[in-house]
């Protein structure tokens, strides 16, 4: 899945590097989470033990790891999600893996680059991996829509900010 936010003016000053230092404070991301309730940092694991996709180059060897509770509501009934965030920084973003109750993994790389039609806005594209149990699929799909929305909504307005 591929997503790409709404465009990000830069008539106020921001650069796509200063864009890009911004995405990769994580807790200027996680704050982008419409459903956040908390977060903690857990200790680091050991990057030689860390296993990451092939095609991920990192900008520094280390990730950051957090864990991380969402207050999702539903027509049922409400629910508390914790979750576990690993973020390792790259050149010109962040790459994230989400890994959520019931085996549910999400890997997403999010990164920035100018909008391509002269304005020198800027956008965020996000690449997104999901596996998930296979009861799980239509409903994690359905959610991973919505939300993309309200994640790169606050991400565009937050990143805009200068």
């Amino acid at each position: 899945m591929t997503k790409v936010s709404p465009s990000i003016s830069t008539s106020g000053g921001l650069t796509r590097e200063a864009a890009i230092e911004k995405l990769r404070d994580h807790a200027f991301f996680l704050h982008c989470d419409p459903y956040l309730v908390s977060f903690d940092a857990k200790p680091d694991p050991a990057w030689e033990s860390y296993e990451l996709p092939n095609d991920i180059k990192p900008l520094i060897k280390q990730v950051k790891v957090y864990a991380v509770k969402d207050k999702y509501e539903n027509p049922i009934m409400g629910s508390d999600i914790n979750s576990t965030y690993e973020f390792v920084d790259l050149a010109d973003g962040i790459w994230i893996r989400v890994r959520s109750p019931m085996g549910t993994t999400m890997e997403s790389t999010f990164t920035v680059r100018e909008k391509g039609d002269g304005s020198g806005d800027l956008e965020v594209v996000q690449e997104c991996d999901c596996k998930c149990n296979k009861a799980l699929s239509s409903i994690v799909k359905k959610d991973l829509d919505k939300n993309y929305i309200l994640v790169h909504a606050n991400l565009t307005q937050r990143l805009g900010e200068v």
